[in-house]
Order: structure tokens, then sequence, then C-alpha cells
């Protein structure tokens, strides 16, 4: 009997202390709210900025599709190893919220410009505030080369790259497309043509009208400025390039090929991982239902391979 209440205890003492962050909502400027979440005692004075990946995605790693709050148990984790994360909505939230979005007027450079503002915000404006010293981005998706042009913009100490791809935006979605309808790649590839050497297309497959809508067009021509492995080769602090075997967006390969072209990165393939960070061990229903269920398991491989990395910041 007092080993089940001993079990018991600690299962009930272990809960409060997993739950024992401080979490503070923090307004970076006009674009950038996010969440600032403490551990109860730090191991580092190192931040880790988190940043989602595309489309319209939170801070938690939820978008429209559905929750999953990978990004948010991302940051939970931080915390139970000892670190402080910042992660933040995209600055499509606070337009829309304050009805002053225009699509057309968006840009990659937006992006590139808010990660740099967040780390700048903690580095010069309120380091006495918060007293952090060293600063990680952490990217997912998209939000991994964003990661990388944000440190070429204001010194970090480290960069973590999670489901990041090593190929141009154009080749992508090419890419994503043979998979999915593969008679309309040809359509696809002279309309990215012509967004890519004139900024817009006006004559396309009505099919593609989701993904090529006029709106978009200008953003999509800024991001096909970036080539992941070109930027790959600035990049000088340690980073972390993780991809995930059960990832049905992003090969697990581009991972390594990012890394090869980095001068101080160490390549991890998480087995069982898919694109939202959970452990699913097929590319079928089962991984589509873990990007509107948060219940699913977050990678405990992911965990490990985070946590070797961070050694090096406490």
């Amino acid at each position: 009997m007092k080993k089940i209440f001993a079990y018991f205890f600690l299962l009930f003492t272990g809960f409060l202390v997993a739950q024992n962050h401080i979490s503070t909502n923090i307004e970076i400027n006009d674009f950038i709210d996010g969440t600032l979440l403490e551990p109860d005692e730090r191991k580092s004075n190192t931040l880790i900025i988190i940043i989602a990946g595309s489309g319209p995605t939170n801070r938690d790693g939820n978008s429209t599709i559905g929750k999953n709050n990978s990004l948010k148990q991302l940051a939970r984790f931080f915390a139970d190893e000892g670190f402080a994360s910042f992660r933040y909505d995209k600055r499509i939230f606070k337009l829309m919220r304050n009805q002053q979005l225009d699509q057309s007027r968006l840009r990659f450079e937006d992006f590139v410009k808010d990660a740099a503002d967040v780390v700048n915000y903690f580095k010069l404006f309120n380091k006495e505030t918060y007293n952090f010293d060293k600063f990680i981005i952490t990217g997912h998706s998209q939000g991994a080369l964003v990661a990388k042009l944000g440190s070429l913009r204001t010194a970090v100490d480290g960069l973590i790259l999670l489901c990041g791809s090593s190929k141009p935006l154009e080749e992508m979605l090419v890419n994503q497309l043979s998979v999915q309808a593969p008679f309309l790649v040809n359509d696809l590839k002279m309309a990215l043509d012509s967004i890519k050497t004139v900024g817009y297309v006006k004559d396309y497959n009505p099919l593609l009208k989701t993904v090529l809508y006029e709106d978009v067009q200008p953003f999509m021509q800024s991001w096909m400025k970036y080539d992941p492995i070109e930027v790959a080769k600035k990049i000088t602090v340690p980073t972390l390039v993780v991809g995930g075997t059960t990832d049905i967006q992003i090969p697990a390969d581009d991972a390594l090929k990012l890394a090869e072209n980095m001068e101080n990165a160490r390549a991890v393939v998480v087995q069982n991982m898919n694109h939202v960070l959970k452990t699913v061990e097929d590319v079928g229903i089962e991984n589509q239902k873990s990007y509107t269920n948060p219940y699913f398991p977050f990678s405990e491989d992911l965990k490990s391979e985070l946590s070797k990395y961070l050694e090096n910041f406490k």
C-alpha cells in the first residue's frame, strides 16, 4: 500500500513540477506578440526563440487546418530542460486582428525582419530585465529558412533547424505536387517560372488557384530569392539540423543536405518523427490525424537530440 501511495505521490508532484513554469505574454512591436516561457529555475541564461512554419501558423504550431500544439510542446520541453523560450505568432495574426492584413504587400523579408527584431528586443532593449546573454533560433519548416536568414541579420549563438527544406520554393512545390497531382506539374512549373521572372502569372490552370492566387504571388516571388543551400553556406554558428523519417512534407534527407553545406552543423534523422514533430510510424491516415490532434506524443527521440545539443549552452 505504501508503494502504491508513493507511486501516485510521485506522479502528482511530477505533474506539478512539469507545470511549474512562468508564462508571460509580451508585445515585441506593432507586428509581433508572443509567449515567454521560463523555467522556475534556469539552468542557462540562453533564450531559445521559436519560429513557426508556413501559412497562418501561430506560436503554438497550430493553424486553420487544426490544433496539434507542436511548438507549445517544444517550448514546454525546453522549460523542462531549464531553458527559457519565446515563441510568437507570425505577423499576419496581429494584422488580421487589427483588420490591416493585405496579403499582396507581404514579403518573405518581413518574416526575417521579425525574427531579428525578436532577438534584438531581448538582446538590446530588455537585457537588464530578462538577463539573457546567449540566443538560439529554432525554426520549424519554413521557419528554418527564416531562422538562418535572421541569424545573418543579428548575431546569435546557435541554430536548431527542424524539418526545413534544402530546396528552393519552386522545386519544393513541384516535388510535392508530383506526388499529389502529377498531371498538374507542367502547368505549375510554367506558372512558377513566370512568378519568379516577372513577379506574377495571370493565365494558369484554375486547379492551381489555391496555390497561385493573385495576392500571394508577390510573397512567393520574394521567397524564391533564397536557396536554402546557398544560405546554409553562410552559417557558422553551432547548428542542429533535424529531419524525420515519417515527414510527408519534407524528406528527411533534406536535413543531411543542409548540414553538408554548413561549417558547424550536425544532422540527425529521427526515426518515426513526422512534420509536426510527433511520433507516427507510418505516412498514412495516422500521420494526417496528428496535424489536428494535440494528444499525439511529441517525439522522445527528438527530445534526446535537443538535450544533447543544449548541453553546450548550460
